[in-house]
């Protein structure tokens, strides 16, 4: 498994290896979770096994100018705390969570940056990653707005990233709720005109070849720092401009994993 590495300077692109998805998910998580604020975003655009078959696909990566990164060996936590939002308006109080841990139909508040909030919904996990969507409050819904009433609503922002935000005075949980996996978990693509452009459901389970149209309509399949997510917020509220790094995570209606992978 193997992707590129966009980070917050433009140095171009790395390339980042590991085993496995879950291998990739485990090391970003250890290094998200030792710098909450560290900015990436990867690129699915491999998959092979240990061994020959995936040093090919590197070598073939790397001749197409993407360097090599791996990550740090080790994992270190740190203490950091950030000023807390005020949730009074939706009328809903913090759980009680370990840091750095979220489960499937968490309900969590997302500081927007200038002193409020929006709701974020946990859809699914994989691995050690999540996949969450963000609402914002429609102009039309009064206060205090009911939050299945919110959840109801389009997401803004929607992505695959890491727990390691959710912590007091960052995303904080508040409840959970059963989401509507079947509404909102997108379809994905992944590869290179190299190796071929597949298309995967959700959990990356089955995958195919993708068609000429697919392959350009389908989203990448993409993980995300989750400070980035906290960023592309804070440009949907306006406190900061909107960047065209932040568009894959806007939230678009593109095939559904469903609607490609139907539940056997």
């Amino acid at each position: 498994m193997f992707g590129k590495r966009k980070k917050d300077q433009p140095s171009g692109s790395e390339f980042h290896q590991a085993d496995s998805e879950q291998q990739l998910f485990a090391q970003l998580l250890a290094e998200t979770r030792a710098d909450p604020d560290k900015v990436f975003t990867i690129d699915m655009v491999g998959r092979g096994t240990p061994g020959r078959d995936l040093d090919e696909q590197v070598e073939r990566l790397r001749r197409s100018g993407v360097t090599a990164s791996r990550p740090p060996a080790t994992e270190a936590a740190a203490d950091r705390s950030s000023a807390r939002a005020d949730p009074s308006a939706d009328e809903l109080v913090p759980l009680s969570r370990q840091p750095f841990t979220a489960e499937t139909g968490d309900v969590f508040f997302i500081p927007d940056g200038g002193g409020s909030v929006l709701l974020g919904h946990v859809l699914a996990t994989l691995h050690d990653a999540v996949y969450v969507a963000v609402f914002q409050r429609p102009e039309d819904l009064p206060r205090p707005a009911d939050p299945l009433v919110v959840l109801a609503t389009q997401p803004v922002v929607a992505g695959l990233t890491l727990p390691a935000r959710f912590q007091p005075g960052m995303w904080e949980v508040v409840g959970n709720v059963a989401p509507d996996t079947a509404r909102l978990l997108p379809a994905y693509t992944w590869g290179t005109d190299l190796d071929g452009v597949h298309v995967t459901d959700f959990s990356g389970s089955r995958s195919r070849l993708a068609t000429e149209i697919e392959a350009t309509t389908i989203p990448r399949r993409v993980v995300e720092s989750p400070y980035f997510i906290d960023i592309a917020v804070r440009a949907v509220v306006g406190l900061v401009d909107w960047h065209p790094d932040f568009e894959h995570l806007r939230y678009r209606s593109t095939p559904r994993s469903v609607d490609l992978f139907p539940d056997r």
